[in-house]
């Protein structure tokens, strides 16, 4: 009895944990289907279609009328409803976010001599995204929004709450992201559901002094969730960016970009008598299409960062030149007195020669590929390589917003980062039905369970990354 006891607990969890999925990369659609008198219709086929891959996603609605289809990747769905003697129903554009859902009711009407199929272009729906303090960046932001430097994890700045923590404000990074005014390494990162954290650095994976690791063409979206996040998430004190890359659809789709700074079209910077010339550029594109239409499809992007600025030295008061001077005796010294003034001249004409123009390169460059699998209507498998690379020059201690600087050359170094990292996920849709079982060694001792209409989604990950 004992045995068969952890057997019912265990499956109670299963059914437990499987009716609520939902992963940190994925969305949700859930349910009810009832007539136009609010009765529940039981055993109705519900069935939701990708609007970019074709992909189906079937469900049955269970006695209560209700139905729920988890682990579903973000983007627009259309959906259809049909119960036996009454009229389907189909809902078009449902948009799905990533780390949400969406709740939908379908009212089915009495089918007549004639069958009826009634289209609604806005279905009723709820955000059912409960307790957690998020919000949502999207596709259309990501792409039409000026953003300097095009890492797109700047644009979480958008959201309520978020901030530059000034205590991170070095080399390119501008600071980490800082949530409700907790240190920006408290942190966490999500791609594609997938850990992208940098346990060393406690910042996303390949540092911040890297440009970015995941070009905005291949970001489809993200989500902030800055507060009373769920446990899928989790391992993180401030806040959790969790992104969705692109995939392939059923057309042959591409993008180009390039993008030009250079200092003859800037001001003049205010502390500074000269304009030093610098210029940024930043070309690649990406494609994608079917390998088999509403089967298989890839995606595939290329970033190119090309920095070159200049890194002003110069001194606390804004000289290039470091003179000593002799205060007013006695009330104040000054930099030097008598009896060491050459040995302080000597170290000041020294120190004059670390200050100058000196050249700084940012040099970068990120690659992305994509495919995904309908194995079989319940089942799809997706897998995703990313490679990006990084070299620096002089560019430890360079703040890209202003080329002035009081750290000397000897400060400064070159930096290279590399970072490869994959993901291979296997997305199953799970069902069963158990017809009860009784267990007796009295007569008076029996144990039922019975385990029916189970319907549920479940997603295994495999993740790699190397970083050096």
């Amino acid at each position: 009895m004992l045995r068969y006891s952890r057997l019912v607990l265990f499956l109670s969890l299963l059914v437990s944990a499987t009716g609520f999925a939902q992963d940190a990369s994925t969305g949700a659609i859930r349910g009810v289907v009832s007539d136009a008198s609010g009765g529940r219709i039981p055993n109705a086929s519900v069935a939701f279609v990708s609007a970019a891959t074709g992909f189906r996603y079937l469900a049955t609605t269970g006695t209560d009328g209700r139905f729920a289809l988890d682990l579903l990747p973000p983007g627009e769905y259309s959906g259809r409803v049909e119960a036996q003697g009454m009229s389907p129903q189909v809902v078009q554009h449902l948009r799905v976010e990533v780390g949400g859902g969406v709740t939908v009711e379908f009212k089915l009407v009495v089918a007549g001599v004639k069958e009826t199929v009634t289209v609604s272009g806005e279905p009723p729906l709820v955000e059912t995204q409960p307790s957690a303090v998020s919000a949502v960046v999207d596709e259309r932001v990501i792409q039409e929004l000026p953003l300097n430097g095009r890492r797109f994890t700047d644009l979480a700045l958008l959201t309520p709450g978020v901030t530059q923590d000034p205590r991170g404000l070095t080399s390119s990074a501008n600071g980490d992201l800082s949530f409700g005014g907790i240190r920006g390494f408290q942190s966490s990162y999500l791609v594609d559901g997938a850990d992208n954290n940098n346990a060393f650095f406690s910042q996303a994976r390949g540092r911040y002094r890297a440009p970015y690791q995941f070009s905005n063409e291949v970001v489809q979206e993200f989500r902030v969730s800055s507060n009373t996040y769920g446990a899928e998430l989790g391992r993180a004190g401030g806040a959790v960016v969790n992104v969705v890359t692109k995939s392939g659809s059923n057309h042959f789709h591409g993008t180009g970009f390039a993008y030009l700074r250079n200092s003859a079209l800037d001001a003049q910077h205010p502390f500074m008598t000269f304009k030093p010339k610098d210029q940024q550029t930043q070309f690649g594109g990406t494609f994608g299409g079917p390998l088999k239409r509403n089967r298989a499809f890839f995606y595939a992007g290329y970033d190119q960062h090309v920095f070159h600025v200049p890194n002003v030295v110069r001194f606390l008061d804004g000289s290039s030149v470091l003179v000593p001077k002799k205060g007013a005796e006695p009330l104040h010294h000054g930099d030097y007195e008598e009896s060491d003034k050459a040995q302080v001249f000597a170290a000041a004409a020294q120190l004059s020669t670390m200050a100058g123009n000196f050249p700084a390169r940012m040099l970068g460059n990120t690659a992305f590929f994509k495919v995904d699998f309908s194995l079989t209507p319940r089942n799809q498998l997706t897998a995703r390589v990313n490679t990006s690379r990084y070299y620096g020059v002089n560019n430890v201690f360079l703040d890209p917003t202003s080329p002035l600087t009081s750290f000397a050359t000897s400060d400064n170094g070159e930096e290279q980062v590399t970072t490869q990292s994959g993901s291979l996920a296997l997305t199953s849709a799970l069902s069963g039905k158990l017809t009860p079982v009784s267990f007796a060694r009295r007569p008076f001792d029996r144990l039922y369970y019975q385990l029916a209409d189970c319907h549920s989604r479940a997603q295994f990950k495999y993740q790699w990354a190397v970083v050096h």
